[in-house]
């Protein structure tokens, strides 16, 4: 098998991102108070010194009047000796770091630690499937060879425009929320939203559909570790309940091994997830470790930056955390779909959500 760390092993899997210097990881924060640049940059750069995988040279800091402008006008390459850039605009502070070695996780790690300073060595970055017993793939590709067979794809859009698009709503629905409804249902708030995404899919892909759904990919050990960990897990779904979606994320969850060796062990799955594969739909709510004391920016629509993990032949769905624990409905889709077509896949989202929340609270 490949022993190819992930981060690396993306640049060249099906072309690799699109714009590889815009492949980028996004963490803002506004600060308690305007912070001094100098005891900023010296914070900043004690970070990199913690977590060498983003490099061994000082952190480029610039103070600027827009920080998401300023973000949006750069360039980020994979070979800098710096691999996080920094943006203060008074009390606004966005941190980039290359996709490759963060994930949202790290970004939230990595605020934390420039808001709070830590004193020692951080947990060392390594592949997450160096972790993965070959006895655990083993006995988890019969199950994939299965799950990956004959899968349904989405319903082709009716536009003939290439590339992709993206559209952000504010969803109306907070982390809170969901776990309380999670807690009546008896399951977790990623599988109540996962269903609610299943029943917004169903015109789309009528009867079963194999969701890519996105996972932090991070064991206990990684928790403080900055590194790209992110995992991919396929999930089957039929019918639209909270209970079927439970059973089908779990035997799915109980089979996880990472994305790069579910390429490598099943043949038809690099076919399915490659650019120009069948029309999937990929489903993430974006987790990040606890915040205390950090008041997110929301980012905005339209920035130009970021990408998805596995090439967009559909849809990708993500849920990001924003104040207050509200969450922003993302949805970055293929140009053959019209954009009233994804509008209404956002408010058919929403809706859904809401009649779980009601059956719920009448429960």
């Amino acid at each position: 098998m490949d022993d190819q760390p992930f981060g690396q092993r993306i640049l060249s899997w099906a072309g690799g991102p699109a714009d590889i210097d815009r492949f980028v990881a996004l963490g803002g924060a506004r600060l308690p108070a305007e912070p001094d640049p100098a005891a900023l940059r010296r914070a900043l750069d004690a970070v990199v010194a913690r977590h060498p995988v983003l490099g061994a040279a000082p952190v480029p800091l610039r103070t600027v009047d827009d920080v998401w402008a300023a973000a949006a006008a750069g360039r980020y390459p994979p070979d800098a000796r710096c691999l996080l850039w920094a943006y203060l605009a008074g009390r606004e502070l966005l941190l980039v770091a290359h996709h490759t070695v963060s994930d949202p996780w790290s970004m939230r790690l990595l605020l934390r630690e420039v808001l709070k300073p830590q004193t020692g060595p951080a947990p060392s970055y390594h592949d997450s499937g160096s972790t993965y017993a070959p006895r655990r793939v083993t006995r988890s590709v019969p199950f994939w060879r299965r799950m990956l067979a004959d899968v349904p794809a989405l319903a082709p859009g009716t536009g003939s425009e290439a590339g992709t698009a993206e559209i952000r709503t504010p969803s109306g629905i907070t982390q809170d929320q969901a776990a309380a409804v999670a807690r009546t249902v008896r399951s977790t708030p990623f599988v109540v939203l996962l269903t609610a995404f299943a029943r917004a899919l169903g015109p789309l892909c009528p009867g079963e559909a194999v969701v890519a759904v996105l996972t932090h990919g991070r064991q206990r050990s990684d928790w403080d570790t900055v590194g790209l960990y992110m995992n991919v897990l396929p999930v089957r779904l039929g019918a639209p309940t909270v209970g079927a979606a439970h059973r089908a994320f779990a035997e799915a969850y109980a089979h996880e091994i990472p994305f790069p060796l579910l390429l490598d062990a099943v043949p038809q799955a690099d076919a399915l997830f490659a650019d120009g594969g069948p029309g999937l739909a990929q489903f993430e709510v974006i987790q990040v470790p606890d915040g205390a004391g950090i008041e997110p920016l929301t980012i905005p629509a339209g920035l130009g930056l970021g990408g998805p993990v596995l090439p967009i032949n559909g849809l990708a769905f993500w849920l990001e955390p924003g104040a207050g624990g509200a969450y922003t409905a993302c949805l970055r889709y293929r140009r053959s779909y019209r954009e009233a077509e994804m509008h209404a896949l956002t408010r058919r989202f929403i809706d859904s959500w809401e009649d779980i929340r009601a059956d719920a609270n009448r429960a």
